[in-house]
């Protein structure tokens, strides 16, 4: 993965609290993808929802019980 696609992807799951879903394929134009990651972040909202079928994952409690 290009360094600047990597970093999108650090910054984008910073901003959101959740990684983003790739697009479908090994060979995709990572440039590309990094831009639409970053524009995310820019407009904060999640394009890649629509896009790429990112599930944003549901926020758990924490336990009342912990076992020591």
């Amino acid at each position: 993965m290009k360094k600047r696609c990597l970093d999108a992807c650090k910054k984008f799951a910073r901003h959101f609290g959740y990684c983003a879903a790739f697009p479908e394929g090994l060979d995709f134009d990572q440039d590309e993808y990094a831009d639409e990651l970053l524009k995310c972040i820019k407009d904060n909202f999640d394009y890649t929802i629509e896009k790429y079928g990112t599930k944003i994952p549901e926020k758990k409690p924490y336990p009342t019980i912990f076992i020591d």
